[in-house]
């Protein structure tokens, strides 16, 4: 059976059964130039909150399709999120595998550490075009920055230095939703390591090597996501 690509139509756009719905302009020349899609593909394009239809394409070229019926109650993301006091280059992909793993939310993370704001603008782009590409129903929330304070209260943060066990031991202790703190390159300080432990925040490793961080969030996410599945 073929592939069946799935797009995500622009916001305010019915999905009705009959409907037209027109692409974004990248999405319309993603779907033409590089997925060389014709009229008359089969396809899906959901809201990103939840629903997804199938749809035939209509004009390649402007990225129009005609909606059809409405798929089955579609997997809901993972109850993650992912804090990153990271960013740049290394921030966004972490932010594309973040989404392909089906987390629900990534927003910055303000350690002391970081070395300048995130772009979260851009990770909203990144997110929407991951999410696509993973074909998820939900495009992930991408959230405003978190001080590293206000994390700790139902925070898990992820560390080399100074765990106190292994991810896994502190999943069993924190129950769902989970939230993973990952440090900027240089790690978290020892002022932060004692504030996550004088608020009971779990101290957690991700195994005997040291990860750059946007590893760590991809290793970190998919071992809760693991854990939250069984």
């Amino acid at each position: 059976m073929a592939h069946v690509f799935r797009f995500l139509a622009a916001p305010g756009q019915s999905l009705a059964a009959g409907s037209i719905v027109v692409l974004a302009d990248d999405d319309a020349r993603h779907a033409g130039s590089v997925l060389r899609l014709r009229a008359g593909a089969a396809v899906e394009v959901g809201d990103g909150a939840g629903r997804v239809h199938e749809a035939v394409v209509v004009d390649p070229r402007a990225g129009a399709l005609r909606v059809g019926s409405e798929l089955p109650a579609q997997p809901p993301l993972a109850p993650i999120r992912v804090l990153l006091a990271q960013s740049g280059s290394r921030a966004d992909d972490a932010v594309e595998k973040l989404v392909e793993l089906g987390v629900a939310e990534v927003a910055p993370l303000l350690a002391a550490g970081r070395r300048r704001d995130a772009r979260t603008d851009r990770w909203e782009r990144i997110a929407r075009s991951a999410a696509q590409q993973a074909k998820l129903a939900w495009v992930p929330v991408i959230g405003p920055p978190v001080a590293f304070a206000d994390a700790l209260a139902d925070g898990i943060a992820c560390s080399h230095e100074e765990a106190d066990g292994d991810l896994v031991a502190a999943l069993a202790h924190r129950p769902a939703p989970v939230t993973l703190l990952i440090g900027p390159e240089a790690g978290f300080t020892a002022d932060e390591l004692a504030a996550a432990r004088a608020a009971g925040a779990p101290i957690a490793t991700l195994g005997p090597t040291v990860l750059r961080t946007e590893t760590a969030a991809v290793v970190a996410a998919a071992i809760a996501r693991d854990h939250l599945a069984r």
